[in-house]
């Protein structure tokens, strides 16, 4: 029984611990990849300024998310 206690805690800790992760990370990783897109629409079309990659690779990214 004890045993199963000390499990079940680890387990909620675990827990708690991913999705605490989850949310510190989440636009640190979003500004990771609008970042790469925009270095690839820029080098794609020689034309678009930042804010103009900046703004579709936006658009494009939260379509794909919240797919």
């Amino acid at each position: 029984m004890k045993k199963n206690i000390k499990f079940i805690i680890f387990i909620i800790f675990g827990i708690i611990a991913l999705y605490f992760t989850k949310i510190n990370y989440k636009d640190h990783s979003m500004n990771k990849s609008i970042l790469a897109c925009v270095i690839a629409q820029e080098k794609k079309s020689s034309d678009m300024t930042k804010t103009e990659a900046e703004k579709y690779c936006k658009d494009e990214i939260n379509k794909t998310i919240n797919k």
